[in-house]
């Protein structure tokens, strides 16, 4: 595989990562705030879910091809 592509897997799974944690931290946020207001934040959990399990796919991901360097 030639150098660039690597560098640009690397790049793009960094990336990646990077917004998967923006994601996780904002997702937490708001059923924070949902908490503080009462509301129901059951959906709010299970999405978060999701999210964190793209997340550590991405970091998973990210570890392979460090390993790879």
């Amino acid at each position: 595989m030639p150098q660039s592509t690597n560098l640009d897997d690397l790049l793009l799974a960094e990336r990646h990562v990077r917004r998967g944690r923006e994601i996780v931290a904002r997702q937490r946020e708001l059923i924070a705030d949902l908490r503080t207001r009462s509301f129901n934040t059951a959906p709010a959990e299970d999405l978060l879910s999701v999210f964190e399990d793209s997340l550590a796919i991405f970091e998973e991901d990210l570890a392979a091809l460090l390993a790879r360097h």
